[in-house]
């Protein structure tokens, strides 16, 4: 994690970018195979988001916009879910260790689910998010995420540790 200069921030937070919005947009034009791919759009923001906080928040925000004009359903699924679980692991990994950023990553993947389903409208898991099933729905919402989240720092920090062993990072 060493200080990048200006041209570095822009070209590493262009390329995360573009990847964040391949992953994400995929089920827009691949329909049925792109829904495999749009989880991945996770990783380029935690990597944004461990190589500098301001990086991950920048790709973050970059990438929203971007998906916006692309289609608006794809940006608020990306803003409330993908995209804030990689910016919760990615800054927490390495600066507060696995567990706490496993924690505090699920609580954020789980209240995004939350507001995407309560207030925004999306319907994440069918027939189990009517009102009438809250507690149930917070519990399949944690587990979810607290599940979700292991998988994905575990990944991450592999994923990490080779970057810097290759010296890429």
């Amino acid at each position: 994690m060493r200080e990048m200069n200006k041209a570095r921030f822009v070209s590493v937070g262009g390329m995360l970018t573009t990847l964040a919005v391949i992953f994400q947009s995929a089920p827009v034009f691949l329909p049925i195979v792109g829904l495999a791919f749009s989880p991945i759009s996770t990783m380029p923001i935690a990597l944004a988001a461990y190589l500098n906080i301001s990086l991950g928040i920048v790709v973050y925000l970059s990438t929203a916009f971007i998906l916006t004009i692309i289609y608006i359903q794809e940006a608020i699924i990306f803003v409330f879910t993908t995209g804030l679980l990689g910016l919760g692991i990615g800054t927490l990994l390495y600066r507060k260790g696995t567990i706490a950023s496993i924690i505090f990553s699920s609580i954020l993947l789980s209240l995004g689910m939350l507001l995407l389903t309560y207030f925004v409208g999306i319907a994440l898991f069918g027939n189990i998010t009517i009102p009438a099933r809250i507690p149930l729905t917070l519990f399949i919402f944690f587990t979810f995420s607290l599940l979700y989240s292991t998988i994905w720092c575990l990944v991450l920090k592999k994923l990490i540790n080779y970057l810097i062993r290759m010296k890429a990072i």
